[in-house]
């Protein structure tokens, strides 16, 4: 409550995304190479992380159709690496970039990279100053509805994202979006059931020791969950497909999507690999405190997306 009204509810707030990204993202940014890319990679077999990463950034590029095109929007652009590949890269002569953190916006304007703006704000008060020929959208759906929303107001803010994206567009226009999404049974099975269910449609837990053995493993991943909400990643909650379809429906047709079950794992990975290595240095930035509960909560997010718990999709929208 501010000066006795309401607030009108825009997603994660401006608080929590500090913390996410300008706070622990000052250690996290250790792991991520030297283009900073903040979400899952799109792996082949013998690639490395930057290379995985660079592979993810094209896709996306490709599934817009954002190629040569006068003007891109990449929604939570993090710290820039789409914005200026889009550029450099994919001839775009103008690519817009929205990201609630201060620091990220920040750090993108001292590149003076041209043909690129930041901006430091919501996609909720977005004004473009033009229609935009493709926009591509990495992870940012996660930041749009809290784990304090039912499905159904969940869905709504989903389907405005969507709404707001019909109007930016040009005719004909696509959206790529990229989210890290629960199993298709919804979050609460994804944390309580065995992991041979989230692979096996159907199957539950048995008997005795089974059922005893799915109820403590379902504990624990609630007790880690709760961890990471609280710690690393306050007020993000993941969607389902089923939720982003549901959304895009009435205004985007969806024409192509993929899901690639190991990218997260692999990601997460290389990026523990890298936050060990640099733990000492993490200590100092950031306290010891933040660098156990982050990398903690890597190595849930590492099991929950080996377990098939959780998962990366990717969607490519095409406007109604």
């Amino acid at each position: 409550m501010r000066r006795g009204s309401r607030r009108t509810y825009k997603g994660t707030s401006l608080e929590a995304i500090v913390r996410q990204y300008d706070y622990l993202g000052n250690f996290y940014r250790l792991a991520l190479g030297p283009d900073l890319v903040f979400s899952y990679a799109m792996w082949q077999d013998d690639d490395t992380l930057e290379s995985a990463q660079v592979r993810k950034l094209d896709y996306h590029v490709d599934a817009a159709r954002a190629a040569g095109t006068p003007r891109v929007l990449d929604v939570g652009c993090g710290w820039g690496s789409l914005l200026r590949r889009l550029v450099q890269t994919h001839q775009v002569e103008h690519a817009v970039g929205l990201t609630m953190s201060p620091g990220q916006a920040d750090w993108i304007r001292e590149q003076r990279w041209p043909g690129c703006e930041a901006r430091a704000e919501n996609w909720f008060d977005h004004q473009p100053d033009a229609l935009y020929d493709a926009i591509i959208a990495i992870e940012a759906i996660e930041h749009f509805a809290g784990s304090t929303l039912s499905r159904t107001r969940r869905v709504a803010r989903y389907r405005e994202f969507f709404e707001r994206c019909h109007a930016w567009l040009r005719p004909g226009g696509r959206l790529s979006l990229q989210a890290n999404t629960w199993h298709d049974r919804g979050w609460v099975a994804a944390m309580l059931l065995p992991a041979q269910a989230m692979a096996l449609p159907g199957v539950g837990g048995r008997s005795g020791s089974h059922r005893m053995e799915a109820a403590v493993g379902g504990l624990r991943n609630l007790r880690e969950g709760l961890h990471a909400s609280r710690k690393v990643f306050p007020e993000m909650f993941l969607p389902t497909r089923a939720e982003i379809a549901q959304a895009g429906q009435e205004t985007f047709e969806l024409v192509d999507e993929r899901r690639d079950p190991d990218d997260g794992a692999r990601t997460i990975q290389a990026w523990l690999e890298r936050l060990e290595t640099n733990r000492d240095e993490g200590n100092r930035i950031v306290g010891p405190q933040a660098v156990s509960d982050l990398i903690r909560e890597q190595r849930t997010s590492l099991r929950f997306q080996q377990e098939r718990r959780i998962g990366v999709i990717r969607m490519t929208f095409q406007r109604r």
